[in-house]
């Protein structure tokens, strides 16, 4: 619109045409320009959430889980031992009960359901400019990064899990 309009003011006043088509034509091409970088600048904002729902998320929680495990099992073989720490002179007491594992677990899966559906909706808003084309996204999210994270937590469990 602002490009005829300035055409048919260029007329109106008897301007020179070949210079108005000109500079016409050099401010479409910065347009271009300017639009493909900012969807370059776009669709790395999108990688990065994508990345970091779908893969750092699930992998950390895992790590966390399997964390949680090793402790628990670290505490309660030095809680049997643990006169024989303190008379080596070790400064450790494990008492008290900490999260549990299944607890954890019910954590992390929630977690990670409230990161995807939020994830969709933000890379949704950013690239369409509407958060509900991103409501399509949502159950794919969410299974990908459930079941990313139990084969990870199991995996990770029989992996590190098995030096302790």
């Amino acid at each position: 619109k602002r490009i005829i309009s300035m055409i048919n003011e260029g007329i109106e006043a008897g301007g020179e045409i070949g210079d108005l088509l000109s500079r016409i034509s050099e401010e479409i091409r910065q347009q271009k320009t300017m639009i493909k970088e900012m969807s370059a600048n776009v669709t790395t904002y999108v990688i990065f959430i994508v990345f970091a729902t779908i893969v750092a998320a699930p992998l950390l929680f895992a790590l966390a889980g399997v964390l949680i495990e090793v402790v628990s099992n670290l505490g309660t073989a030095l809680g049997s031992t643990g006169s024989s720490a303190q008379a080596a002179g070790i400064p450790i007491s494990f008492s008290g009960t900490g999260i549990s594992q299944s607890d954890f677990r019910i954590f992390a899966i929630v977690s990670l359901i409230i990161t995807s559906f939020f994830s969709a909706v933000i890379i949704a808003t950013i690239k369409k400019g509407d958060f509900r084309t991103g409501l399509k996204y949502i159950p794919i999210f969410i299974l990908i990064t459930i079941t990313l994270f139990l084969i990870l937590d199991k995996s990770l469990g029989i992996l590190i899990g098995g030096f302790f």
